[in-house]
Order: C-alpha cells, then structure tokens, then sequence
C-alpha cells in the first residue's frame, strides 16, 4: 500500500502502518485525515497535537522578521519543530537537533512533514547527558519536549540540567519548556521546573495547551 492510499483511507479511519518497540517506549506511525502521526501507546509523539502545540507557541513567542538564526532541540522527534519553523513559517534557522530515539531520527530523515535538511545537525544521544557535556555558544531559541509516554522525565527538573539550560540559552535568548501534569507526581514535577525556571531566568510566562500541556516560556 502506497502513501497516497493511506492518506485517502486515513480520510475515513486511522490507519496504522508501523510499529516499533523503540528504545524508551513502544511507537507506531498512524495516518489520520490525511496526515501521518507519531504516538506512543498513550501519547503523540511527532507531528498531531504536539504539533499543533508548537505551531501555537512559535505564533506567541517568535519575534516578526527572519529572527534567530540558531536554535537548539532537545526532544527532535520526527521534525515536528524544523518543519515548523522552515516549512511553515518560512524562518532560515540553523538547528541542532538531539533526539535519542533512533526511530524518530528514521522518521525525521524520511520527511514526512518537510525541513530544510541543509539547516538540521541532528544528533543521536540522550539530551541530559548532551545538554552537560556540551560546550556550544548559547542558543538564541531553546527548545525542550522530552517525554516518555506522558511523562517529563526525572531529571528535567534536576539541578544540573536547569542549570545546562540556562548555560545554553542565550543572555537575549528564549527557552521553551514543554511539560503535562497529568497526576500528582508529574504536577510536582512540572512545578519543580517552573520553579527552577523562575530562579535563572529573568522572565517566565506558562502557556495552558491542548487542554494538557504546561508551556514554560523563559526569557
């Protein structure tokens, strides 16, 4: 079966066309209305709502003009983020993408939703450990989405990596941290992050997202 059917049959009902075990969670590649999407066993993973979500952020937080030209991805996925800001809103960005999944990278190498491959360094590696050892010039634009499931790992609200995260942005620069406090534990979380934020950034504004997600915004 080709694209253009499953996208044709997709019109009517979800069509699944891939499944992977992956390395932190279950994944499978799903056509619904047309589009293909990314999703774990209780969550999207690339391109459906959490893409949304981030066409819905970059249209609040990205200053008008061509503006930054380097941004850093913690979480690529499948692209959702590059295609976004090359496909869609037309911004001539350098990125570098971390992503530890290696299905995701297939993904993402494979287009589904169109970056500028000449603008993307993608990295496999874990983004904690990435985010310590790394030693780049800051980052005009941060961006975070690090999930398992539902879930914002452990360590993203550790001392170390919130203290990477300022290192890594920018003085003039933006941070953009995704999180779902979906019960208790994740609540807290999600509120050690904020609060972590608010101690290193001048700035921080919360966004509320597809009915879920909490959105740091950090200046």
């Amino acid at each position: 079966m080709n694209d253009a059917l499953w996208r044709l049959l997709s019109l009517l009902w979800p069509v699944r066309v891939a499944r992977w075990a992956g390395r932190y969670q279950p994944l499978e590649l799903t056509y619904e209305m047309g589009r293909p999407v990314v999703n774990s066993r209780h969550a999207n993973q690339s391109w459906g709502s959490l893409h949304r979500l981030w066409q819905q952020v970059f249209a609040q937080v990205l200053p008008p003009g061509p503006g930054p030209d380097r941004a850093l991805v913690l979480g690529f996925g499948a692209g959702s983020v590059a295609s976004i800001l090359h496909h869609e809103l037309h911004r001539p960005v350098h990125i570098i993408g971390v992503e530890g999944e290696p299905v995701m990278l297939t993904l993402a190498d494979r287009q589904h939703r169109r970056y500028d491959r000449g603008r993307v360094t993608l990295e496999e590696a874990d983004a904690f450990a990435w985010a310590g050892a790394c030693r780049h010039h800051p980052y005009p634009v941060v961006v975070v989405d690090l999930f398992v499931e539902l879930d914002v790992p452990e360590a993203a609200a550790g001392e170390p990596f919130l203290d990477d995260l300022r290192r890594l942005t920018a003085t003039d620069g933006l941070l953009v941290v995704n999180t779902i406090p979906h019960d208790e534990m994740t609540r807290s979380r999600s509120e050690r992050i904020a609060s972590g934020l608010r101690h290193r950034f001048g700035s921080v504004e919360e966004l509320t997202l597809e009915g879920v997600n909490r959105v740091f915004i950090a200046r």
